[in-house]
């Protein structure tokens, strides 16, 4: 009986080991091909996206808003001067701009306006209409510009501004804009300080120009 069994083992042995190969080859070659379909899917869903919505709409809003804004225009304002030759004179406002940019960068100014207050209250300051003076700036191209208002400033001004009893604003509407139209903001203020080179200097925040 041993020597039976023996033989009947060594007969079926093989084809039971045969059999496990072959299902785990179908098996291997099943999952195989299932991941070929879904990466063919993929690369099938994503080349339709490419071709109806184009490369832009693939990648992040975030890297396509970066690139935008290190491309572009930035037009700052490097100096002012007040100048007043004489008491019997009108001043002149100068300044130069530059555009710091890596694009051209093409604005204007408008509705140059002074004021001389003794309201040391007044925040709010109106705008008077005037013309316009336009530029067009490559990158790092500097401009001068310069504004002739009609007021003149006297002895007894100059003592009222020296002494704090007075204020004397500048300012204009101003804008540029890039090649893509889109528009920057860029309105120029400045006030008289009797101890800044240039006797102009920032205004503070709370000071409003419309």
């Amino acid at each position: 009986y041993r020597t039976i069994f023996t033989r009947l083992l060594g007969r079926l042995a093989p084809t039971s080991v045969n059999a496990y190969v072959r299902q785990r080859k179908q098996m291997q070659q099943l999952i195989l091909g299932l991941i070929l379909i879904a990466i063919a899917a993929i690369l099938g869903f994503y080349g339709t996206q490419f071709a109806s919505k184009g490369w832009t709409q693939v990648f992040s809003h975030s890297d396509i808003l970066e690139t935008e804004s290190t491309n572009r225009p930035y037009v700052v304002i490097t100096s002012t001067k007040l100048s007043a030759q004489s008491e019997d004179k009108p001043v002149e406002v100068v300044f130069d701009i530059k555009n710091t940019g890596l694009t051209e960068a093409k604005g204007s100014f408008s509705d140059f306006t002074y004021y001389f207050s003794t309201n040391p209250e007044q925040l709010e300051f109106l705008y008077q209409k005037a013309k316009s003076s336009s530029f067009t700036l490559a990158p790092e191209e500097q401009w001068q510009s310069h504004f002739f208002p009609s007021f003149v400033l006297t002895a007894e001004k100059r003592q009222l501004l020296d002494s704090g009893k007075a204020r004397l604003f500048f300012y204009a509407k101003g804008s540029y804009r890039d090649s893509n139209g889109n528009i920057y903001e860029f309105p120029f203020s400045r006030m008289y300080h009797p101890k800044i080179s240039g006797n102009l200097a920032m205004c503070p925040d709370e000071i409003e120009f419309k």
